[in-house]
């Protein structure tokens, strides 16, 4: 038997109800996920109790809430390999749309879409440097390019159709938000906000952002904020795109490169050393829950 015991802070109130009921095949880190989401600052008293092997009594002190909020998302705890082809050298940055796959290219410069099962594969378009990132939105694919300070945008053909000049020279990253076009900029540690267009709406200061040409990688984190992993720094962070807020920071993942957010709940980092994994970190606060090792 065990007890395990969690005080919140308390926001002045006298009305709490009690609310029991029972949680099978659930894990630590997804009741206490689900609490750290849920409950917020509310006043609460959490008491779990019972065997391991059979399940879980859970016992809710707190001000009034719906049970509705409960959460139905859980972290993916698995994956496995469908299908690997030959690019025939190094790919920067892939991006899913429409059941095609485009991919940009380190040295050959190339811009390739394959289709979804990778049985074929075309060359939309030779372009003038390393595609260090595409990103595609509105049928339009937008380019960002690591030997150029350029974002560059094609048709899905990969016939141009404008570009603008962004102030860095360096591996960087590009997603689009909200219609508006956020690229990472490692000469004033920043992100760049753009409207589709190219003009220049903010800059969002980000110590976590390295000032030397690391690899970073952004993932788009509900309609308002990015995530952004830097391997210069050690950081992976979450900005809000509206206020300019680092909302958090975490520095659970040595090395980290590729990021992901899945069904905005959870964020998947993958790092590069001698012990590779895939991290889950919680979106809301960053907290790293656990992480598998990749062979």
């Amino acid at each position: 038997m065990f007890q395990i015991l969690v005080r919140c802070p308390a926001p002045p109130s006298s009305d709490t109800t009690v609310v029991r009921w029972d949680l099978f095949q659930l894990t630590f880190i997804s009741i206490f996920s689900f609490f750290r989401h849920h409950l917020n600052n509310d006043l609460c008293q959490l008491i779990i109790t019972g065997k391991a092997e059979i399940g879980l009594n859970v016992e809710i002190r707190q001000t009034e809430m719906s049970l509705s909020a409960i959460s139905s998302i859980r972290p993916p705890t698995s994956m496995s390999l469908i299908k690997s082809v030959a690019a025939g050298f190094y790919p920067l940055s892939i991006h899913l749309y429409k059941d095609k796959i485009y991919v940009g290219m380190d040295n050959r410069c190339d811009l390739l879409r394959y289709d979804l099962g990778l049985s074929s594969s075309q060359i939309l378009a030779k372009l003038a440097s390393n595609v260090s990132s595409i990103q595609a939105y509105n049928d339009e694919l937008y380019v960002c390019f690591a030997l150029k300070e350029l974002v560059t945008v094609y048709d899905m053909t990969g016939t141009f159709r404008r570009s603008w000049k962004h102030c860095c020279k360096a591996y960087n990253k590009l997603k689009i938000v909200s219609n508006t076009v956020v690229v990472s900029n490692s000469k004033v540690q920043a992100l760049t906000v753009y409207d589709n267009q190219g003009q220049l709406v903010k800059q969002i200061k980000c110590a976590g952002i390295s000032s030397s040409d690391n690899w970073k990688a952004m993932a788009v984190c509900e309609d308002d904020s990015v995530v952004v992993s830097d391997h210069g720094t050690g950081s992976v962070f979450r900005v809000n795109l509206d206020s300019g807020e680092v909302m958090w920071t975490s520095k659970h993942v040595q090395y980290p490169e590729g990021v992901v957010c899945y069904k905005n709940r959870y964020v998947l980092v993958t790092n590069k050393n001698k012990d590779t994994r895939i991290w889950i970190l919680d979106a809301d606060t960053g907290m790293c829950l656990f992480s598998n090792q990749i062979n």
